[in-house]
């Protein structure tokens, strides 16, 4: 029998009567797609519906400077905000990003996405009850103000931009509590001030602003919020599943550092020191978050390109990830540090084979080469010389 969703007399359910709930998975709401620019236009496809259930793309140059580009679908395509800066949003139709689609997105030919032979990585946030929500609202410059939501669970964090104007970033973030805030656009400890959220707790209908300050409440401004959920489950086939966490954890300044037990293994994670002053550091399995060997970081809060080769920060495991770093930004002794982090998929059970496992043979070049045609982002390669008695190497993308 298929799951049931409620639908009034228990005997109707009972014998097949209700309405089939369908599953929902990390992969059809959540990517990590890493690309090349080409300088013209180019379709990313994801896998993710934009058009048809809304939600934000976040992309970031690796190999050059860049800003952060944020877009949504409540203010439409070609309307960007930047993360590393007080920026009112801008707009253009045709360079940057162009269109959602209903498997990802469309990309112009502006130089901050899309540059020839330049590389770039996009995240792309699907609406989900109990996992990820935008809203839209207009300032009315009075204090308390409560912003209705669907995110369907408690916001365990909010990221709240002006769109019309000027204006810092503003993050509540469970893991400082409903007295404080962060700025995404700045690398400043955890500011204290009843004027943020009226020092009120989100709920799973409405979050409440307590001040007028421009940055989150002027009267007739413009702003974008972004919501994200903690562990409310929602997921999987018994839709009790747990897709993404936000929580903090003290360091111990040590390399054998806090344990963080998420109940999955992350693909994504967003991390900040609150205590001190620290970057907003954004690390994913794609572009190099491994358990041993050398991670490769982008900051939110500045336009700088990928930090590469810097030895290992956070370890990933299959519950959680650990701290393995005395770098203060990861792990100042006695100090709070808050993240996001996103479940790895995928959750779906397999009914192709062609989807999780390709063989491909190949002829040498005697230079660097890229090998094409898997149909998947693959997470171990078994490579083997057939001419000659070379060994066969096995990589993964753990170990990096």
């Amino acid at each position: 029998m298929p799951l049931q969703a409620t639908s009034g007399a228990a005997s109707y359910d009972g014998f097949g009567g209700g309405v089939a709930a369908v599953p929902n998975y990390i992969e059809d709401v959540f990517s990590t797609y890493l690309y090349t620019g080409n300088g013209s236009t180019q379709t990313i496809t994801n896998g993710i519906d934009l058009s048809g259930k809304g939600g934000m793309v976040w992309a970031k140059g690796r190999s050059v400077a860049y800003s952060h580009h944020l877009y949504d679908t409540n203010r439409g395509a070609g309307y960007r905000l930047l993360s590393n800066t007080t920026d009112a949003q801008a707009y253009s139709a045709s360079l940057f990003l162009t269109a959602f689609n209903n498997n990802g997105f469309s990309l112009g030919s502006g130089q901050a996405l899309n540059e020839s032979a330049a590389t770039y990585s996009s995240w792309t946030f699907r609406k989900q009850p109990k996992f990820f929500d935008v809203v839209t609202y207009t300032g009315n410059g009075s204090a308390p103000r409560n912003i209705s939501h669907n995110l369907g669970s408690v916001p365990a964090c909010i990221m709240i931009k002006r769109t019309d104007s000027t204006g810092t970033w503003t993050v509540y973030h469970v893991g400082t509590g409903n007295t404080k805030a962060l700025f995404l656009n700045a690398d400043s400890a955890a500011d204290t001030n009843s004027a943020y959220w009226n020092n009120t707790t989100p709920t799973s209908t409405v979050f409440t602003l307590g001040g007028t300050f421009g940055d989150i409440n002027a009267n007739g401004a413009t702003y974008v919020a972004y919501l994200f959920a903690h562990n409310a489950g929602g997921f999987g086939l018994t839709g009790t599943d747990n897709v993404i966490s936000c929580g903090s954890y003290v360091g111990n300044g040590s390399t054998n550092g806090p344990v963080i037990d998420l109940g999955f293994e992350p693909q994504w994670i967003l991390q900040k020191e609150v205590s001190n002053a620290g970057n907003w550091h954004i690390l994913d399995v794609m572009r190099g978050m491994p358990v041993t060997g050398n991670t490769n970081l982008l900051l939110a809060n500045t336009s700088a390109a990928e930090y590469t080769n810097l030895g290992l920060f956070i370890k990933p495991t299959a519950t959680g990830f650990q701290v393995v770093t005395t770098d203060n930004d990861f792990n100042t002794n006695g100090s709070t540090h808050i993240y996001i982090a996103i479940r790895r998929g995928p959750m779906k059970v397999p009914t192709d084979a062609t989807k999780v496992f390709n063989s491909i043979t190949r002829t040498g070049t005697g230079a660097t080469a890229n090998i094409t045609g898997a149909g998947f982002p693959p997470d171990m390669i078994w490579n083997r010389n057939r001419w000659n008695g070379y060994e066969t190497d096995v990589n993964d993308r753990l170990r990096g």
